[in-house]
Formats: C-alpha cells, sequence, structure tokens
C-alpha cells in the first residue's frame, strides 16, 4: 500500500489524543483511532483522514465522521445487520455499508448494497469497494442481529461516546 501511512499501536497510549472537529462538536481522537482511505472514496477525493464513532444510544450504527471536513459523515452498520453479504471479500472481512435513511415516515432503514467499506484494524486504513449486483446476496432491508463479531483490534480503534 503505498502512499498509506502505517499506524504503530504499541505508542499510540503513549501520545495525546488530539481535539478533532466533527459533526458533534470537537471530540479527542487516539492516533489509532484515525483511519486512513487506501483510496479517496467517489465523491470525496480531497478526504482522506476519518474516524470511526460509536454513540451509546445508536448501537449498533457508527459514525464515520471526516476528519478533515466536520461537515462530512456517513451512518454506517456491519452489513449483517441488513441481511448482505459479499461474493469475492476475504473470509475475515466485515464489510460495513452506508445507510440510507427512509424518505418518508414508515419506510424501511435500507443500505447501500454495491458500496461495502472494509476496514483494516492492523493498518488502520478503509477502502470502499464497489461490486456487481450479482455478487451481492440480500435484500438490503434492516434486520438487527444479535450479535455480530468484531474483528481482533476493531473496537479499540472506534471512538465510544456515552
Amino acid at each position: 500500500m503505498t502512499g498509506v501511512q502505517q499506524i504503530d499501536s504499541s505508542v499510540d497510549a503513549a501520545m495525546p489524543a488530539a481535539l478533532l472537529p466533527t459533526r458533534f462538536g470537537p471530540l479527542p481522537f487516539q492516533p489509532g483511532q484515525i483511519w486512513t482511505a487506501e483510496t479517496p472514496l467517489p465523491g470525496f477525493e480531497s478526504l482522506q483522514r476519518f474516524g470511526l464513532i460509536s454513540l451509546q444510544t445508536e448501537r449498533p450504527f457508527v459514525w464515520l465522521q471526516s476528519l478533515d471536513d466536520a461537515a462530512v459523515s456517513f451512518l454506517l452498520v456491519q452489513a449483517a445487520h441488513f441481511g448482505l453479504r459479499f461474493a469475492r471479500l476475504p473470509a475475515d472481512a466485515m464489510p460495513l455499508v452506508m445507510v440510507l435513511l427512509p424518505e418518508q415516515a414508515g419506510q424501511a432503514l435500507r443500505a447501500h448494497r454495491q458500496a461495502p467499506l472494509l476496514f483494516d484494524a492492523q493498518t488502520g486504513t478503509l477502502s470502499q469497494l464497489i461490486v456487481e449486483a450479482a455478487d451481492v446476496e440480500g435484500d438490503g432491508v434492516f434486520a438487527p442481529q444479535v450479535a455480530v463479531e468484531l474483528p481482533v483490534g476493531f473496537s479499540q480503534r472506534v471512538l465510544a461516546l456515552g
């Protein structure tokens, strides 16, 4: 991965948190909680640094917050909560999908089925895949799962609030 700064999580605890602007106001991110886009997200080419924010009242959803532009954030959740499975992903991948909010009251939450995000907790990088409709199983309607296992090291890289 050229152009992506590797994060050594062994020194993160000794480094102070940086107070960064977000849609929720300034928040303290540890260096190990900052994710770098391997390639720019389509339509957001100037944004490279992101943080994942978990709010107690909104779980299992998390916010993907741009740390380069506080006005840009996306609501994400593990694809399993929408019954989605993707062909041609590594077996240990945990795809997250962008949530599409209903346009009218009474409509179901839906997910963007063809553009999952993959997070690598070892390197602190994220990437968005664009997949063909034939490579996605499931209808993308929200059906929360009791428990979805997180990859090793993932939860330490999420800023958990309240």
